[in-house]
């Protein structure tokens, strides 16, 4: 009992420590990546720590399980070194299997965390993260506008030039809107006056008065002049329609498993196996902790990065073939972590038979005793010689 809560204070310090630190570097390199996309214009400035705080929430599920996956390995392989594990073995017959109790107890409610953090608070971060985007980006072309500049507007497809703006009041005086329409004609519109104005529905408009409107054919050989009196152009469209049309990574899970689109399956998996990854991680720093002082220093360690970075290309590519309708969700899932599960119980049962001839190594001798009797016979003919 004692060495039990020594582990759960010790396994909560140590995930606590790598978690604040993987964490602060993900803000850090979060903060540049916005700062940087703020100044293309994708992004408000005043937005910017709402943006940084929501990618950061995005990225808790694989920073929770990495902190979980190094707080079991940093903890055991420090028992290794200063040799408690053997005060452990000591302590009536125990083996190293007697520690995947006490870690599960640890591990179990940070797996729910991870798959709280996975199926809810991710997707809806990245649903806000979506929001601010197209927020800014339907915001305003009239706060775009301005006097004595050309502007753009739906993607290039509108040109506006205004010589005169009154932003409090929103007239304006003297627009010239060239506008490219999808059949490839084109449209120039002159006036000497007009206004904003703000539908209730959201959609924003130019009204236009007393003005000259002059339109070109598809082909470019025919033109057509007419005047108006008022004419309203749209500058972007509602926000609420923006906002409703949700990626498949930010819907809420209810949504994904009604959803029709191809990608929802893979989103799924995506989120599901984020909770199996802790799981499996946990478990498998408990043989990875091992550490032989006759033997390299880090070996633990390094596997342990290479593990942790083949399972995230596994989990994306696996992903990508989902989408594709290779494999399904549930055969992902044993492909996936059934290979670590049986990793980590081979590891437990090499550590826990150190002094016993394991199958395999039989195994690998029987395969190689060929090369090793032509070895011997040939150090033989050379010794004659």
């Amino acid at each position: 009992m004692i060495y039990r809560k020594a582990l759960t204070s010790e396994l909560s310090n140590t995930a606590g420590g790598a978690f604040t630190v993987l964490f602060s570097i993900v803000v850090t390199i979060g903060l540049v990546r916005i700062l940087n996309q703020t100044a293309g214009g994708r992004y408000d400035t005043g937005s910017i720590l709402e943006v940084v705080a929501y990618t950061s929430l995005v990225n808790l599920p694989a920073l929770i399980s990495l902190a979980l996956f190094l707080a079991v390995l940093m903890t055991l392989n420090r028992y290794w070194r200063d040799s408690e594990m053997f005060v452990w073995f000591s302590a009536g017959g125990l083996s190293l299997a007697s520690w995947i109790r006490p870690v599960l107890k640890f591990t179990i409610p940070i797996v729910f965390l991870v798959a709280a953090c996975s199926i809810v608070i991710s997707p809806w971060s990245r649903s806000q993260i979506q929001s601010y985007r197209d927020r800014f980006a339907q915001k305003e072309d009239v706060t775009k506008l301005s006097s004595g500049r050309f502007i753009e507007a739906k993607s290039g497809r509108q040109v506006f030039f205004l010589e005169q703006v009154d932003q409090e009041r929103g007239n304006v005086e003297t627009l010239l809107l060239v506008e490219l329409k999808k059949d490839g004609s084109r449209s120039v519109l002159t006036s000497k006056k007009g206004h904003l104005e703000t539908k209730p529905n959201g959609d924003r408009y130019v009204i236009l008065q007393d003005g000259r409107k002059y339109e070109t054919d598809p082909s470019g050989l025919g033109a057509s002049v007419s005047d108006f009196g008022e004419y309203e152009v749209r500058l972007d469209s509602s926000p609420t329609s923006q906002v409703s049309s949700a990626r498949v990574n930010a819907m809420p899970f209810k949504e994904l498993l009604e959803s029709k689109n191809r990608k929802a399956p893979a989103e799924i998996f995506w989120r599901l196996s984020w909770p199996l990854i802790a799981l499996n991680l946990a478990i498998l720093g408990i043989p990875l902790s091992y550490n032989n002082p006759r033997s390299l220093k880090y070996y633990g360690q390094t596997a342990a990065v290479l593990i942790f970075i083949l399972y995230l290309n596994g989990l994306s590519i696996f992903q990508t073939w989902i989408t594709q309708g290779k494999v399904g969700i549930y055969s992902a899932m044993l492909y996936m972590n059934v290979p670590v599960a049986l990793l980590s119980a081979y590891l437990f049962y090499r550590l826990m038979t150190l002094n016993v001839g394991h199958f395999d190594a039989r195994i690998w001798g029987f395969l190689t005793k060929a090369f090793r009797v032509a070895a011997a016979k040939r150090a033989e003919k050379k010794d004659k010689k």
